[in-house]
């Protein structure tokens, strides 16, 4: 019996990750590389939010459900402590 290998990433995964990073793109020219929480500039620390979470029912790849945030807002968005 022949085995073959095991894919470190499922097709369906590795569409929809492209599929999030070109709304990412697109979430960063509509934003004009502004924090979508305090309004400062993003930089190479910025995540996609999720506004409503996909155990909720969201869509990871939704333009009207994801916004770009700075580490620290998104941080605060998920209610973890930061200092600035």
């Amino acid at each position: 019996m022949k085995r073959s290998r095991i894919k470190p990433i499922s097709d369906k995964r590795r569409v929809q990750l492209v599929k999030e990073k070109e709304l990412t793109a697109k979430l960063l020219v509509k934003q004009k590389g502004l924090c979508a929480g305090c309004g400062r500039p993003l930089g190479w620390a910025s995540a996609k939010h999720e506004i409503k979470f996909r155990s909720r029912g969201g869509d990871p790849t939704d333009e009207n459900n994801c916004e770009l945030l700075c580490v620290y807002c998104h941080m605060k968005a998920h209610g973890i402590r930061v200092k600035e």
